[in-house]
């Protein structure tokens, strides 16, 4: 009976034996990895990140730069990696056993302020090892771009980038922004870089919805897109200046690009961030206005500056100047135009998952008010990311980013009607406030509108609803290949509607719509973007890597605009349907394919030379198919001279820790110069006698037109010092553009008004300059710095045709000229003695220069006076000589301080107002006229000189200011709570005639550049932020 029961619990009994030892190696252990981070000096580096690979466990450092990781694994050898920014990451192996399941590690970090061994992105999925780079890459980590609490992804990126001219067209909470790397490029397109997010090429355009019934010429007012995304949700952005992309991403990248890297998930348990800003914005600086008690005429004497009355009473613009002088009332109307504005930022978001699965999500609000009266600008928005690890050899990424966000608006610049404007071209004496027994505003000077009803009864919107996603597969099937696909989604619409009431009061000049108006636009904007790339990398031999690289991409998008709009409205009615007339309707749809495929071959040697060598066909449907197809090359070097083991064992390596020369040169062409159908006779709508018609444009048709190509040479330095403290970038570079695409003028003989074709060439050459380092690290203090310097010399070197006047509304002579930079100033000028001073005339006036115009060379009478036809010239350059940048960060025990200044230097604004509130009577010339430190009539000599109105618009602003305390822990809950007062454009030094020097009416035009006409002047910003983590 024993021996049965034994022989049937036999195999138990042998499974168990033989699972004793399975269970005794699988068995976890429970350990403590604990240490102590710091820096080559000692110091204990406060914050530094400590994590176990493979275990999915960390930890930060406290203030005594301590760390300690506990946690249950397997017995074995394990990598801990030690991160802290600004220094190079260290990774260090421990074992874990039962005999010793503590351990205790000492670390060091040594200062990197430029890290060869970074990868960085250079494509949809395309990265590489900043050391194989032959251009210049620039990248902002997150913690740069949040600091001071800004609204928009572009404006934190203002005074940070060597070469990039980033200019706030407007300070209206829906105003625009313009970017330029290394100059402008093109004259009928856009200089804008291309802007990618996540892989996703997206859409950044100004699309006119709200200010349809502004004929703006050449301007472009409005909202850019990249509006849309929360700076919040990014976790760097790389900055490539130049053509230096445009192997990954073809000739849409000949402006550079702008790469958006936005948040991830990481393994841990679920860590929550939150952030809640508040933010005051005002009027930063107001114009001098008139408030001298008298003016000469009557009292109710229209531009008395410059007219005056017959005998009839009829106004004499430039005749019959009265001298007698009537009592009168002034207000400052900018008391009622502006006030201050409020606005708030909150977002969450939550991250977590394990080594194969991990999310990140987000949720935003945003709310900012304008410091006009009744603007503001709202964004919703939602973000999530999941990554998913499959095996060793694939893994896939989704991603999904939605915002809503809504603006109520006013007239930013360009016409009469806007608030800034309305206040400009009207005398004032009379109360605006006023109103009638009904509660209408009642009139100001005749045919002007009350700067009051533009504010409160006029009802301009916009809203945005978009969505951006993307998935992303990667495959690893051999060692050393990559295969990666990205199809990206770029959807949204744009809906903008515009009420302007029948004025309660006359006359009112017509052209402001008297009458009423109303206007609907839709913008339906869809992109898509197929992306693969291959990456091979292979180890020929100890000494030599290859490193090869392939793709193909495909590019659609579709842009279907409309517009109904009509006048003379009925009372109570606010809709176009409503209007007895319409006017221009408009339906346009663009569809554009751009495809192409490069091939790329890299060597490396030693780990210290490479040579780089690619060609990129590039094909688009918007040329024919005999200009479709071409063929871009580019070669780039890069020496990391310091590596060479002679460098390292003298005294060059104990100085100088980093050394390496770079260059490159390539080729790319440029898309943005002209439509889908461009190279076609196109029809568009419009109207004739109130009825819908076809109209044939007056462009005529040409088939053979071709890309631009830009030709660029980059040569440069990456040098750092005193042990990797300090790090220094020098970049040279020259662009040639040629096929230059313009509108040439025809006669009307020829069957139109103009041709597009491929006769001009541009020029910039420039030098870009970055020093940045960690000067102080201490125990308790820390000191960052960073400055950046750019020069950029723009030139057309061939128009093709005469020169050439840009249209406008504003009266900016803006002309293209050969041999100039591009759109110059030119137009009337002083004229001046051999001394260079002003020669006035007998009376005390300033006069415009005059002599020979077939020469253009000045003439004088017998009594020294200018005599002959008014001469030209240019007067002005919209292009700046230098841009300054500097940002510095100071760091004691808990508290922090960051400040950012920007220096641009050397640019001319077209002030248009300066001129106008000298002829209505409310500016300090009108004045001094009046108070006899000017004599009567000197307004009037100045009006035809147009030199007059360039101004300087030389700047330095203190772009950001934060200063912050950070309280490690909250009752054992909240974690690295910061909390930040500071603030954006709190003061500029300049010498500007009117509100900003930075604006433009322009808008984002590429070539009406520093106009000012009613632009809203970027007000100053106080900010209140905190930060923590649960």
């Amino acid at each position: 009976m024993k021996q049965s029961l034994l022989k049937a619990k036999m195999p138990l009994l042998m499974l168990l034996m033989l699972g004793l030892p399975l269970l005794a190696f699988s068995q976890k252990i429970n350990f403590t990895v604990s240490g102590t981070v710091q820096d080559y000096d000692g110091n204990p580096l406060i914050g530094a990140s400590a994590f176990v690979e493979g275990l999915a466990m960390g930890a930060v450092t406290d203030i005594d730069g301590q760390f300690a990781i506990k946690g249950e694994a397997e017995a074995g050898e394990y990598q801990l990696q030690v991160t802290y920014v600004g220094f190079t990451p260290v990774r260090r192996t421990f074992a874990i056993s039962a005999a010793a399941p503590e351990v205790t590690l000492e670390i060091s970090l040594a200062d990197d302020v430029m890290d060869m061994e970074e990868v960085v992105v250079v494509g949809s999925s395309v990265t590489t090892k900043r050391k194989q780079l032959g251009n210049a890459v620039n990248v902002l980590k997150s913690d740069k771009l949040t600091v001071a609490n800004p609204q928009g992804v572009t404006g934190a990126l203002q005074g940070k980038l060597p070469g990039a001219r980033i200019t706030q067209n407007s300070g209206d909470p829906a105003g625009g922004f313009s970017v330029q790397l290394r100059g402008a490029s093109t004259l009928l397109g856009s200089s804008e870089p291309l802007y990618v997010i996540d892989g996703v090429i997206i859409s950044n355009n100004t699309t006119n919805v709200t200010n349809i019934n502004a004929g703006g010429g050449a301007s472009q007012p409005g909202t850019n897109r990249l509006a849309d995304i929360n700076p919040n949700d990014i976790a760097d952005i790389t900055v490539i200046n130049g053509a230096a992309a445009a192997a990954q991403y073809g000739s849409r990248a000949s402006n550079g690009v702008v790469l958006i890297t936005t948040k991830r998930g990481k393994a841990g348990k679920p860590s929550f961030s939150y952030s809640s800003g508040f933010n005051v914005n005002e009027l930063r600086k107001p114009v001098y206005v008139n408030l001298r008690g008298e003016q000469f005429g009557s009292a109710d004497q229209r531009l008395y500056p410059i007219a005056g009355t017959n005998a009839d009473g009829n106004l004499t613009v430039g005749a019959n100047f009265s001298t007698e002088k009537v009592p009168v009332t002034r207000y400052d109307y900018q008391d009622q135009i502006f006030d201050t504005g409020y606005g708030t930022d909150q977002h969450l978001s939550v991250r977590g998952g394990n080594e194969q699965s991990n999310y990140y999500a987000s949720l935003s609000y945003t709310l900012n008010e304008g410091i006009i009266r009744n603007t503001d600008f709202q964004r919703y928005g939602a973000r999530f990311r999941f990554n998913q690890s499959v095996n060793d050899w694939a893994s896939f990424s989704i991603g999904l980013n939605y915002n809503n966000s809504f603006s109520n608006e006013r007239p930013d610049g360009n016409v009469f009607w806007s608030p800034i404007n309305a206040f400009n071209i009207t005398n004032n004496i009379w109360d605006i406030t006023q109103r009638d027994e009904l509660g209408n505003l009642q009139s100001v000077e005749p045919t002007r509108v009350n700067p009051l009803s533009v504010i409160e009864d006029f009802d301009i919107t916009q809203s945005v609803n978009r969505a951006i996603s993307d998935f992303q597969l990667k495959l690893f099937p051999l060692k050393g290949l990559t295969i990666d696909y990205i199809v990206g989604v770029d959807a949204y619409n744009q809906e903008g509607n515009i009420f302007i009431p029948p004025y309660p009061y006359a006359p009112v000049n017509p052209t402001y719509f008297d009458d009423g108006y109303a206007s609907t636009a839709n913008n339906n904007v869809f992109l898509i973007n197929n992306d693969i790339n291959i990456s091979y990398e292979k180890e020929i031999s100890s000494s030599l890597v290859s490193i090869t690289k392939a793709g193909f991409s495909d590019q659609y998008s579709q842009n279907a605009f409309s517009v109904a709009q009509g006048r003379g409205l009925a009372p109570f009615v606010e809709t176009v349907n409503g209007a007895s007339i319409i006017l221009n309707p408009a339906a346009n749809t663009d569809r554009l394919r751009i495809w192409g495929y490069y091939l790329q071959q890299t060597f490396g040697l030693n780990d210290r030379l490479f040579l780089t060598a690619a060609a990129r066909v590039d094909a688009a449907s918007s040329f024919s198919e005999d200009n479709r197809n071409i063929i871009y090359p580019k070669v780039s070097a890069s020496y990391v001279l310091s590596s060479e083991p002679f460098w390292q064992e003298s005294g060059l390596g104990r100085t100088i820790s980093l050394f390496k020369l770079r260059a490159s040169w390539g080729q790319a062409g440029n898309l943005t110069a002209i439509g889908p159908y461009a190279r076609f006779s196109t029809y568009n709508t419009g109207n004739l006698a109130g009825s819908v018609a076809i109209n044939q444009s007056s462009t005529l048709a040409n088939p053979d037109v071709r890309p631009e190509v830009n030709t660029e040479t980059e040569i440069g330095a990456d040098v750092s010092f005193l042990k990797d403290r300090i790090g220094m970038s020098f970049t040279w570079y020259n662009q040639d553009i040629d096929d230059l695409l313009v509108s040439r003028s025809l006669a009307a003989s020829q069957g139109g008004s103009a041709i597009t074709t491929n006769v001009g060439s541009l020029e910039n050459k420039g030098v870009e300059v970055l020093l940045y380092g960690s000067p102080i690290r201490k125990r308790d203090f820390s000191w960052d710095i960073s400055l950046n310097f750019s020069r950029n010399r723009n030139r057309v070197t061939n128009l093709g045709q005469a020169r050439t006047a840009v249209p406008n509304v504003t009266g900016a002579p803006i002309f293209l000229v050969d041999d100039q930079p591009l759109g110059v100033f030119f137009g009337t000028y002083i004229a001046r003695d051999d001394n260079g001073d002003p020669l006035l005339t007998p009376e005390g006036f300033l006069q415009q220069e005059r002599g020979d115009a077939a020469t253009n060379m000045p003439q004088r009478d017998a009594n020294g006076q200018p005599t002959g036809t008014p001469l030209q010239q240019v007067i002005g350059d919209p292009n700046p000589d230098y841009i300054l940048g500097g940002s510095t960060t100071f760091n004691y025990k808990r508290f922090g301080i960051t400040a950012v200044i920007e220096s641009v230097q050397g640019q001319d604004v077209f002030d248009a107002d300066k001129r106008t509130r000298q002829g209505v009577g409310i500016g300090e010339y009108a004045e001094q006229e009046l108070s006899g430190e000017l004599p009567r009539g000197w307004i009037w000599a100045m009006y035809p000189i147009l030199e007059w109105r360039i101004s300087d618009g030389s700047f330095t602003k203190l772009r950001e200011l934060s200063v912050s305390y950070t309280i490690p822990d909250i009752g054992g809950v909240l974690s690295n709570t910061t909390i930040s007062v500071g603030g954006r454009n709190l003061f500029s030094i300049d010498n500007f005639t009117s509100y900003d020097p930075e604006t433009n009416a322009g808008g984002q035009s590429n070539l009406m550049r520093n106009v000012n006409f009613g632009n809203v002047p970027i007000p100053r910003v106080y900010t209140l932020n905190i930060r923590t983590n649960f």
